[in-house]
């Protein structure tokens, strides 16, 4: 009757305790209990985790394709004996999604504060070539800055109609620039304007996406990030980038854990990568990632037509 998930399972491998919450959270039924771990229809890092037992206790949350699960393992004994151990989940998706919130609100944030520092030292530019009385300079500087930021902004709305879309496409170029990338839309794409709910879930995709992308092409050569969007049938988005690249070995796991192929960052990438996971599977889509024509990985999401009609 409790609301946690509780699982036991035995030196052997096999479960021996799987209460309703549990049975719920991982999508299996009663008849799971008296069945080893490896044998059960579980999603690969939870089926790792029930399966690697050891003594103490161990915390950990692990996304899976439909949910955000935080667990709790100790070790079982009997009479002085270890006779297995004992796992208790909890459903986080609610609280992974208000994290992802705020992520994108961060976002933003660091969006806005890249633009500011843009526009800052344009205007001390500005203001130096007043002083210096070269007018000339400074009609010709505006006229530049003018034409560059129309184009920016015709490049992005002549191919993207939501504006919602569009409006985060052509800042985080500027929050992209900042970093030293270059963040393009390709030029085949097409996205018509969304219902306000769907374009909330296509920021979150699109957003955590080019956010990973600018983060591992960060200093590389001829650092790039390029965006394809089309909607002729369901809807891909597609973002490639001229990172590393993500190993085979990790590529399913990087969307469980946070788990990252760049060495430099420490405790891989947050939760950015499995809320697009999260988000995708909510629409009845996927996302898979393989290795770019150029160099660098190429993340991709599918979503169905029949599923983003429910948002028409």
């Amino acid at each position: 009757s409790i609301r946690e998930g509780v699982v036991a399972v035995n030196n052997d491998g096999v479960i021996t305790v799987l209460n309703d919450s549990a049975q719920a959270l991982l999508d299996v039924t009663a008849g799971t209990v008296g069945r080893r771990v490896d044998d059960v229809d579980l999603d690969p890092a939870v089926k790792e985790f029930l399966s690697s037992g050891g003594d103490g206790q161990s915390d950990v949350v692990i996304v899976t394709r439909t949910r955000v699960l935080a667990l709790n393992r100790r070790a079982a004994t009997s009479q002085g004996r270890r006779i297995g151990t004992v796992t208790t989940m909890r459903d986080s998706t609610e609280l992974a999604s208000m994290q992802g919130q705020l992520s994108s609100h961060k976002s933003v944030t660091d969006t806005l504060r890249a633009q500011t520092h843009e526009f800052a030292n344009q205007l001390h530019t500005i203001s130096g070539l007043v002083q210096l009385g070269e007018y000339d300079s400074v009609h010709d500087f505006v006229g530049a800055l003018t034409r560059r930021r129309a184009e920016i902004s015709d490049a992005v709305t002549e191919l993207v109609s939501d504006p919602a879309v569009a409006a985060l496409l052509i800042a985080k170029t500027s929050l992209a620039a900042e970093s030293g990338v270059a963040l393009t839309i390709d030029g085949d794409s097409h996205l018509s304007a969304l219902d306000p709910a769907l374009s909330t879930d296509v920021i979150t995709l699109l957003g955590n996406l080019i956010d990973n992308a600018v983060d591992v092409s960060e200093g590389s050569p001829e650092a790039r990030v390029t965006v394809h969007l089309d909607d002729a049938e369901g809807m891909t988005v597609t973002v490639t980038d001229s990172g590393p690249g993500v190993p085979e070995h990790l590529r399913e796991e990087i969307f469980a854990r946070g788990v990252t192929s760049k060495p430099d960052v420490p405790g891989g990438r947050g939760i950015g990568l499995a809320l697009v996971r999260l988000v995708s599977a909510q629409l009845g889509g996927t996302v898979d990632v393989t290795d770019a024509p150029s160099g660098g990985a190429c993340f991709r999401v599918n979503l169905p037509p029949a599923r983003l009609a429910d948002h028409a």
